[in-house]
This record gives C-alpha cells, structure tokens and sequence, in this order.
C-alpha cells in the first residue's frame, strides 16, 4: 500500500500543465490548448448559443476536466464577451456565473483583467476590468512586438480595431459601449450579421433592389457565394437553419429581396452580392481611415494585422488602400503556420495561452 501510495504521489507530482485559453462569446466558445514545454496547438469552436442557456458551456467544460485532468494539471485562463447575453440580468452576474462554472471544478483557473493582465481568478475585485474584454488581449501581446500597429479582429459578429502607438495601446474604450460610441468595436461581422444591416437598398443595372429587414440571409452567405471564406471557417448557423449548399444560399439571400429564386436569377443574385460585399468593406475601411487619421498622421512604420475569421477580407482592404500588411504568424515569428492560419480566427484564446504558458515558463 505504501509503495502504491508513493507511486500515486509520484504521477501527481509528474504531471504536466495544459494551458488553456477560454474565449467564451455569446454565440460561440473558444479554446486554445498548448502543453508544457510544447509548441503544438489544439483550437476549437463551438457554437453554444449562451443566451438560450448555460448547460451547453458547463457540458464543454466538465469533457475537458475528464478527457485531461488525470493526465495533465489544467491550467485555464479565461475571457469573454458572453455576458452581455441576455439570459442575464446585467454584466456584472454574467461574469460571475460564468466564472463559477470553472470554479466549481479542480482547475487552476486565471482571469485576464484589462487593469493587471492575467491574475488568479480569486484576486479579481472589479467585473468592469473582465466583461468583453477579450480584444484587450491582443493589445497586450502584440504591443511588444510592435511600435506602431493597427491590428482588426473581424470575427463572425464584430470587429475590433486595436490601436498601438509607440508600444502602447491608444484604444479609449472601456466597456462595449465606449468602443461602439469610439468606433473601435463595430458590430458587424462576416457570417452572423444580418445581410440588411449591412445597407437597405442595392442599385444595379440601373434597378434598384431594397432589402427586407428580416432574418432572410447573413453575411455568411454573401462571402460563401463569392468563394472568399472556407468551409472551415464558416461555423456560423444559416439564418433558416437549413444547409450551406449553393442553392440554399442564393435561395436565403433572393428571399431578402423578396424575390422567390430561380436558376435564371443566379447572375444578378451573384453580383448583387458583390455590390453589398463592397459596401460591408467600405464601411469597415471608412472606420479604420477614421483611425488612422486620429492617431497615426504622418507615421510611416506603421503596420496592419488581419485577424479572426474574416482575416483574408482585412488582407484584401489593406492591399487595395496600400497599407503595410503583416500576417499574424510573421508578427509573431511562430514557425507552425497551418496552426497560426487556423489559430488566427482565435486569436483572443490563442494569445491568452500564450500569456498564461509565460507566466509559468
């Protein structure tokens, strides 16, 4: 029994950390997982609909305690941007009954602060400094490998523009609130936003083509139809629950015209969504100019990075506005670049890792 004892001891003391980074958003969770003394990466997405209902997350994370937590120590960092959702009365107790979804379980859990970084999730005092404060993290990662960057995180339902100045984040948003009225959070994204939030009327071939404000079609088809994401990129649910097939997708966006589609009408369909492709990259293109006028006058080493889903869409501004463009792997200079390109759609939980890794390394 003694020896058993002692050997038991042996292979908790042996264990290795897994570090992981939690993005856990309303309409999807992220993770990023990284071993001790490793460069290997595990990424994942789940789309777990937060405001519907808690269990799905709680289910997620009880599978990694089991799956991991006998072999290695599980260490979490976690950020989010879920507790806007409304199956909470307000932010500050979705924070807190999202944090005790990992407290309950035998982790060692962090919680990344926008006024101290990564802390242990028992010294933080103030909600204001954790809720939606996963743009944040980019900031901090990337202000030292940088003096002057621009960096635009266009996910599936946002898009957050980082400002670096001279290695220092210039970003005067504190809440979501402050980064809608400051234009640094755009609520607008490549697959979950409303095609008709995009623009109201579409004029081609000298016709004009009004859009109805309903839940027809997403931005998610429009870039699916024109070929600009891959299919592993587009995670996001259709608008009418049925598949991603092209004749689903030209049927969703025809209904937002009011138009019953018909094999005849994919041409104008398809360049009608060329017209409001180029209308969503003006109108983020407009904000980043904004930016970039306020704060970067007359700098010349000044970068761009595209991050998040829509990373390709953010490549494709820059070089049509001739703008220094760096891809996330090289601004990082890590070497496994089919894990950064997948990475990048992640980069909150990613780069949260990657803090967590340093601070026990």
């Amino acid at each position: 029994m003694l020896l058993q004892a002692g050997s038991f001891v042996c292979h908790i003391m042996n264990k290795k950390n897994m570090y992981i980074g939690w993005d856990i958003g309303g309409a999807h969770t992220k993770y990023t997982m990284i071993k001790e003394n490793s460069l290997k990466v595990t990424s994942k997405v789940f789309p777990l609909k937060l405001w519907e209902s808690l269990d799905p997350l709680k289910k997620i994370i009880n599978e990694t305690q089991n799956k991991y937590g006998n072999v290695y120590r599980i260490k979490n960092a976690i950020t989010m941007s879920g507790e806007m959702c409304d199956i909470f009365p307000n932010r500050k107790k979705g924070v807190k009954e999202i944090l005790s979804l990992f407290s309950k379980r035998s982790f060692n859990n962090y919680i990344y602060t926008s006024n101290n970084g990564v802390i242990p999730i028992n010294k933080f005092k103030d909600f204001r400094f954790v809720a939606s404060m996963n743009w944040h993290i980019i900031a901090s990662y990337i202000k030292s490998i940088g003096k002057n960057i621009i960096a635009i995180d266009l996910g599936s339902t946002t898009t957050d523009i980082i400002l670096i100045k001279n290695n220092k984040c210039v970003n005067i948003r504190t809440d979501d609130y402050s980064g809608l009225k400051s234009s640094e959070l755009l609520y607008t994204g490549i697959l979950r936003t409303p095609t008709f939030s995009v623009t109201k009327c579409i004029k081609y071939n000298n016709q004009k083509y009004n859009l109805i404000p309903e839940f027809y079609s997403t931005m998610g088809d429009i870039y699916r139809l024109l070929g600009v994401i891959s299919l592993r990129d587009d995670y996001s649910d259709t608008a009418d629950g049925r598949s991603k097939s092209t004749i689903n997708t030209l049927t969703r966006i025809s209904r937002s015209f009011g138009i019953d589609y018909d094999k005849n009408d994919k041409e104008l369909i398809i360049n009608i969504s060329k017209k409001i492709m180029s209308e969503h990259l003006d109108q983020i293109s407009y904000n980043i100019i904004g930016h970039l006028k306020k704060n970067f006058n007359n700098t010349k080493d000044l970068y761009f990075i595209g991050m998040g889903v829509g990373r390709n869409i953010i490549k494709k501004i820059c070089r049509k506005s001739k703008w220094k463009y760096i891809n996330l792997e090289d601004a990082l200079s890590y070497s496994n670049i089919d894990a950064v390109n997948n990475l990048s759609k992640n980069t909150p939980s990613f780069l949260l890792t990657l803090l967590l890794k340093k601070i026990h390394e």
